[in-house]
Parts: C-alpha cells; sequence; structure tokens
C-alpha cells in the first residue's frame, strides 16, 4: 500500500535565490541519494493568498510505510531537515495511505 508524504514548508525570513536553488538541488539529489520514490514534487504556491505563510510544498509518494521510515531516517534526509531548521523553516508534515479509503474516483481513467 503506498503513502502520501506531504510536507509544507515557511521561512523566516524568506529563502534568497541561493538558498532557493540549494534547496531545489537537495531534493533534486534524493532519487539518487535516498532512492524508493514513485512520485517527487517540489515547488512554490500558485495562489500566494491561500497558503497562510507556507512557501513551499513538497509531495511524493512511496510504495509503503517502511519505506517512508527508511526515508525519514536516511542521512541524506536528515541533512536536508537541518539545514531547514537552519534556514529558519518551519515544517507541517501529514503522512496518508492511498488506499480504497483514501483515494476517490474521479472517473477520468
Amino acid at each position: 500500500m503506498s503513502v502520501q508524504h506531504v510536507v509544507l514548508f515557511n521561512f523566516d525570513p524568506e529563502l534568497n535565490e541561493e538558498d532557493k536553488a540549494e534547496m531545489f538541488a537537495q531534493v533534486g539529489s534524493w532519487p539518487a541519494e535516498i532512492g524508493g520514490f514513485d512520485e517527487l514534487r517540489l515547488g512554490p504556491p500558485a495562489d500566494t493568498e491561500r497558503t497562510r505563510g507556507f512557501h513551499y510544498l513538497l509531495y511524493m509518494v512511496v510504495g509503503d510505510e517502511d519505506a517512508l521510515g527508511r526515508y525519514l531516517v536516511h542521512p541524506v534526509h536528515r541533512g536536508f531537515a537541518a539545514w531547514v531548521v537552519e534556514h529558519g523553516g518551519t515544517v507541517l508534515a501529514f503522512d496518508y495511505r492511498l488506499d480504497e479509503g483514501t483515494v476517490i474516483p474521479t472517473g477520468t481513467g
């Protein structure tokens, strides 16, 4: 059963261009350095009026809860988490199982 992991990031102060590039480079290295992702995305909001101050969203899908657990304790992820804190970041994380109780059929194929 796949698991979706969603993280919202708020930075105070907001990241400068160099730090933004560093954040994207770090996350971009994860498929090679950590592995185990079915999907991995990172981006800013399309509309900042509704984000309640959050600047970025990290979205990932992994194969199961064991894969999520391996990611969470991986040294590369832990280094990134420390980097976020060092740069004034706070996070809101949410994980849930993708199963018949959480996936809503859309009829779009």
